[in-house]
């Protein structure tokens, strides 16, 4: 049995990772963390292997220091970290001996549509980036429009950016992410929505993901709780869990 410590467990993520853990046979829920709870003393009474954080941008990396200074294994599922704070926790994670799983998206759909995006981004000269979510949604653009427009940027040779082009409205064309667009849009109704949009003459590639209830993202975070104890070091997205060896 693996000891399981969440952090925003009674949140709208949270609370189902909870439920989620004690519905597994191979996992134990040993503690409960939210918003006035003192962490150091979860971990001390809960004795946590791995912890699972679904919290605010604002309290996640305090938190996940803390969890790998006591040697416990971090899942995170809040956005918001920078590239220098994820490099920090990765080598504070080397440095003890765990391994630290940040992932933009739990949705096992998800992955699929940025690695499927990834591999079109070679092949199209335009591409943009549409995502929609909640209004509540803190952050913008969100964690998984900014980790596909990297990887896409990543797989191309250069963009394509329109000549001339003139915003009577600033912003109208979306923002840049390693100059890749990416609209983001915030309304009630939605939970969590992303199109990458590829254009080449003649033809246009929609590849969209729609996560319809949160509780999809339950089993990506298992995977990573279960996958993480055999790693050390800093793990970005649920695919290096999924193919730990490509």
């Amino acid at each position: 049995m693996t000891r399981v410590l969440v952090l925003g467990a009674r949140g709208r993520v949270g609370s189902l990772v909870v439920a989620g853990v004690k519905d597994a046979e191979d996992l134990e829920l040993c503690a409960e963390v939210d918003l006035g709870d003192d962490l150091v003393t979860a971990i001390e009474t809960g004795r946590p292997e791995v912890a699972v954080d679904f919290t605010a941008p604002d309290a996640v990396f305090e938190n996940t220091r803390t969890l790998l200074a006591q040697k416990v294994h971090a899942v995170i599922g809040t956005s918001g970290l920078t590239p220098g704070q994820l490099d920090e926790l990765g080598a504070l994670a080397e440095a003890n001996g765990v391994a630290v799983l940040f992932a933009p998206n739990f949705a096992v759909g998800a992955v699929f549509m940025m690695r499927f995006a990834e591999e079109a981004a070679r092949h199209f000269p335009w591409v943009k980036v549409i995502e929609r979510h909640h209004e509540h949604k803190l952050d913008a653009p969100s964690g998984t429009a900014n980790a596909t427009a990297r990887r896409l940027a990543a797989a191309r040779e250069e963009a394509v950016a329109p000549k001339n082009e003139t915003e009577t409205a600033p912003g109208a064309r979306g923002g840049q992410v390693d100059g890749i667009p990416v609209h983001s849009i915030r309304l009630p109704g939605s939970v969590a929505h992303q199109e990458v949009l590829f254009g080449g003459p003649g033809e246009t590639l929609s590849i969209r993901h729609d996560t319809i209830d949160r509780a999809v993202f339950v089993p990506g975070v298992l995977l990573g709780v279960r996958g993480v104890q055999a790693r050390t070091g800093l793990l970005l997205g649920l695919e290096t869990v999924l193919w730990p060896d490509s």
